[in-house]
């Protein structure tokens, strides 16, 4: 975790200067100098999403027993 990147690259951020803070561009926050090494830009690492691993088959994709979502229209019928 020490080699990620921080608001101190960031290329949003720009670094406050003296007793003024830093400045996110894109979040429009502002960033206190002592922690501008501690938080961690997540908007701008680009990585591909976290997706969990699904079957190939068209059986495995289906809804499990108990697992279906209510029709609204079935409950307000009742």
């Amino acid at each position: 975790m020490g080699n990620r990147p921080c608001c101190r690259s960031c290329r949003h951020c720009t670094l406050s200067s003296g007793a003024e803070m830093g400045w996110c561009q894109l979040r429009k926050l502002p960033i206190d100098q002592e922690l501008a090494a501690e938080l961690w830009c997540h908007h701008w690492t680009a990585r591909p999403p976290r997706l969990p691993v699904m079957g190939d088959s068209p059986a495995e994709l289906l809804p499990q027993h108990g697992e279906r979502q209510l029709a609204l229209a079935d409950v307000l019928e009742s």
